[in-house]
């Protein structure tokens, strides 16, 4: 949790309950909510997970280069992920 108010123009953050429906991705310029993909459980479905670290003491800049890693190793550097879970070339 962050120790102080965040920055809503900059960061979009949830709310407290999370559900098989929340939308994945947000645009904090215009508002617009991305669709959640695959709502039911699927046993043969591969998840991406990063252990996070603490942003505690951290600087504005240092959090953005922080998340733009996160995002980073989530996203496969932006080429994505097969179905299988392999990277994408």
């Amino acid at each position: 949790m962050p120790d102080g108010p965040v920055d809503e123009d900059r960061y979009a953050i949830g709310g407290c309950c999370v559900s098989d429906n929340d939308p994945t991705l947000k645009c904090i310029e215009c508002g617009w909510k991305g669709e959640f993909k695959k709502s039911t459980y699927d046993e043969k479905k591969v998840i991406h997970m990063v252990k996070l670290e603490s942003t505690e003491g951290m600087s504005d800049s240092d959090i953005d280069e922080y998340a733009k890693k996160l995002w980073g190793k989530l996203t496969n550097d932006g080429k994505g992920w097969n179905d299988n879970g392999d990277s994408k070339s």
